[in-house]
């Protein structure tokens, strides 16, 4: 079984002596054990997400009460 690159698809490797000998593309350079392809996106805690939800409940709320007693 040849195993091939999940970047480039490339099935050339060498040992990569400052990776401490492991495998790499030859043509991209993404190690053999990475995944490749996918960016990582830093994650929004739940903490940051309730206080969003709850800020725009009460910009809503505030925008209800101000046109209720205006009409």
């Amino acid at each position: 079984m040849t195993s091939r690159c999940s970047r480039c698809g490339s099935t050339s490797f060498r040992a990569d002596r400052s990776l401490g000998g492991r495998l790499v593309c030859s043509h991209c350079g993404t190690p053999v054990d990475q995944r490749g392809g996918r960016v990582r996106r830093a994650a929004v805690t739940s903490g940051q997400k309730g206080l969003a939800f709850w800020l725009v409940v009460a910009a809503i709320a505030l925008l209800l009460v101000i046109v209720i007693q205006s009409i």
